[in-house]
C-alpha cells in the first residue's frame, strides 16, 4: 500500500519549490471569514494527525539547522495549531542555543504585539485571547526570523490568520525579518485575494513540501 508520507524521503521533494502547486481548497469568491471557518474545521478534523505532525517535525528540524539567525520568534500553539515551539526548543538545545527564542505578547488595547525573551521552563500565562505568552516580559527582543502559524496560505505566499492583523502590523516596518509559515497541506488555498496590509511569507513548511515564495518581478 502506498504511504503518502514515504514521499518525504524522495530527494526531489526536499528542494525549495515556487508557490503554485494545486490547492486543496479553492477560495474564489469566498469571504475570508467563511474561508477561515472552513479551514479551521478542516484542521480540527485532519486524518493521520500524528503522522502529519511527525513529518512536519522533520521538515522544521531540517529548516532550523540551516537557519542563520540570532533570535527566532515563535508562538504557543492553540486551536489545534502545529506546535513549532516544541521542535524549536529541542533543536536549540541540541545545537547549544545558537539563537534566542522570543514569544509574542499581545497588547490588545493598542492592537499590537511585541516579542519577549523566553527559555524552556520559564513561566507562561494566558494572554488576551487565551494564547499563552511569557509571564514576565523582562527583556523585549527583535527577532530576525519568525515562525508564523497559518490558518491558510496561498499560492503567492499570502497568509490567512485569525483576522486580527497582529503579524501584519508587527512586520509593517520590519521588511528584513524572515517569515517562515508552518501549516498542514490541507491549508493550502488558491484564489485568496491580497489585502493592502498583507505581508507575504518567505517560506512555508508543510508535512510534505517546502515552499519558497517567488521573487517579485523587477
Amino acid at each position: 500500500m502506498h504511504n503518502p508520507f514515504d514521499e518525504l524521503h524522495n530527494p526531489k521533494l526536499s528542494l525549495s519549490m515556487v508557490f503554485g502547486t494545486p490547492s486543496a481548497h479553492d477560495a474564489a469568491g469566498l469571504p475570508r471569514a467563511r474561508l477561515r471557518e472552513a479551514l479551521l474545521r478542516k484542521r480540527d478534523e485532519l486524518p493521520q494527525r500524528a503522522q502529519r505532525e511527525a513529518a512536519l517535525d522533520t521538515a522544521l528540524d531540517r529548516e532550523l539547522r540551516g537557519l542563520q539567525a540570532r533570535c527566532i520568534g515563535a508562538y504557543c500553539a492553540s486551536r489545534n495549531e502545529y506546535d513549532a515551539l516544541r521542535v524549536l526548543a529541542r533543536v536549540g538545545a541540541e545545537l547549544g542555543w545558537p539563537w534566542r527564542i522570543a514569544l509574542p505578547v499581545v497588547q490588545r488595547a493598542e492592537r499590537a504585539m511585541r516579542f519577549c525573551a523566553w527559555a524552556p521552563g520559564q513561566a507562561l500565562r494566558a494572554g488576551p485571547y487565551g494564547i499563552e505568552e511569557p509571564a514576565d516580559c523582562g527583556l523585549e527582543l527583535e527577532p530576525d526570523a519568525l515562525l508564523v502559524p497559518c490558518v491558510g496560505f496561498a499560492a503567492d505566499g499570502l497568509r490567512l490568520g485569525y483576522g486580527g492583523g497582529y503579524y501584519d502590523r508587527y512586520l509593517q516596518h520590519r521588511p528584513r525579518v524572515l517569515c517562515i509559515g508552518v501549516a498542514f497541506d490541507a491549508c493550502h488555498v488558491e484564489g485568496l485575494a491580497a489585502q493592502p496590509h498583507d505581508r507575504p511569507l518567505d517560506i512555508v513548511l508543510t508535512e510534505s513540501r517546502r515552499y519558497l515564495r517567488a521573487p517579485s518581478p523587477r
